[in-house]
């Protein structure tokens, strides 16, 4: 098994999509997908990219899905 360093606090605020001051001005409490009482998948599409991480959202809203 790989040895896989803890990161701490400080450092895991660096991590793209990390900390709240990248979800200022993003939807809050929306889950995107194809379920009832979900925003449609379209909405999710049309988000800036530094909202996308900042949301919940289906598999089916993915292109490409996950490799």
């Amino acid at each position: 098994m790989k040895n896989l360093k803890k990161l701490n606090r400080k450092e895991l605020q660096t991590l793209q999509g990390a900390g709240p001051a990248t979800c200022t001005g993003c939807p809050k409490n929306t889950t995107y997908g194809n379920n009832p009482g979900d925003a449609p998948c379209e909405a999710f599409q049309m988000l800036p990219d530094r909202c996308k991480m900042c949301v919940i959202v289906d598999m089916s809203c993915m292109s490409g899905g996950v490799s």
